[in-house]
């Protein structure tokens, strides 16, 4: 249950909340209506006791909301191809979710952890979930880089043993969506992935816009202190901790080399890392349109660090 702030749902809106725990219960939100007692009794009861009710104005709102939704994503995809010299998250997105999710693949077989501040939010215009614990994200609301190989090592386990909900899909690969910045804190996990011989496909957005980078300044006055080399090869990284590894500097290679990914982690069952290269210049709107997707721009990259 996050903090009131983090809803942003109208001051009038009346709260039902049913929790096990009592004390739960208007804890640190308002509640108009607590239940105590199993979430999953309680709705089980409610679809069986309600009547049977019918939304057509509420559903054609939603039909034409989504329609708009898909006209502006392939908007995005078409400003992101026209760059032939780097990878644009729209093209990683796209591809990524069409071979996933909208090719010969299961649509709910493969497990995805999904991260990386630029990248995921382009990626969670186009990906999916299509049954429970298909799609796990990282806590950004909270501020933390790098968590996205790590929580795919936990990911990978679940999927390796069969716990929980992931038992229907024992033994598939699993991707992980991350940035050069998530690679860097926790990109050493590849070594555990090999070691354990986890099928898991990386796809790490390079932006080279790992650490403070000022792009309102100069050319003369800018001071990039604390920027990690550009085009670092994260692939050759992976290589050397015993997984495999593709690089991709141009949009049409992406598919290809994901194609090639899937097949390792398939008959080899080990990890893989993407290298997609990007830009710093993809995330401003000012240089680069669309640039990032949301409210915020910060002007550094590593803002919380």
């Amino acid at each position: 249950m996050p903090t009131i702030g983090e809803y942003a749902f109208g001051p009038d809106t009346r709260y039902i909340r049913v929790e096990p725990a009592g004390e739960d219960v208007g804890r640190n939100l308002p509640i108009d209506l607590g239940i105590v007692a199993d979430e999953r009794a309680t709705m089980e009861v409610l679809a069986r006791e309600m009547p049977a009710m019918d939304h057509p104005e509420w559903l054609a709102e939603i039909g034409a909301a989504r329609a708009k939704f898909a006209d502006e994503n392939e908007a995005i995809y078409k400003l992101g191809a026209a760059f032939t010299d780097a990878v644009h998250p729209a093209v990683i997105s796209k591809h990524l979710a069409e071979f996933l999710q909208a090719g010969d693949i299961p649509k709910e077989r493969i497990t995805i952890a999904q991260g990386g501040f630029g990248i995921a939010r382009y990626t969670r215009r186009w990906l999916q979930a299509f049954r429970p614990g298909q799609i796990m994200n990282g806590n950004y609301q909270y501020g933390p880089v790098g968590l996205d190989i790590g929580y795919t090592v936990g990911v990978a386990a679940a999927v390796r043993q069969g716990a929980g909900v992931q038992a229907p899909y024992k033994g598939n690969p699993v991707v992980c969506i991350t940035g050069d910045a998530g690679f860097g804190y926790s990109g050493m996990e590849i070594e555990t992935m090999a070691k354990y011989r986890m099928p898991v496909i990386i796809v790490a957005y390079n932006n080279n816009a790992w650490g403070t980078w000022y792009p309102q300044a100069d050319e003369v006055h800018r001071a990039p202190i604390h920027l990690f080399q550009e085009n670092i090869r994260y692939e050759k990284m992976a290589e050397a901790l015993g997984g495999r590894g593709e690089y991709v500097t141009r949009p049409e290679d992406f598919q290809p080399a994901l194609e090639r990914a899937w097949k390792t982690a398939v008959t080899e069952s080990l990890p893989v890392v993407i290298n997609c290269q990007g830009r710093k210049e993809f995330w401003l709107r000012s240089k680069t349109s669309p640039g990032f997707l949301g409210k915020v721009e910060p002007g550094c990259m590593s803002y919380y660090h």
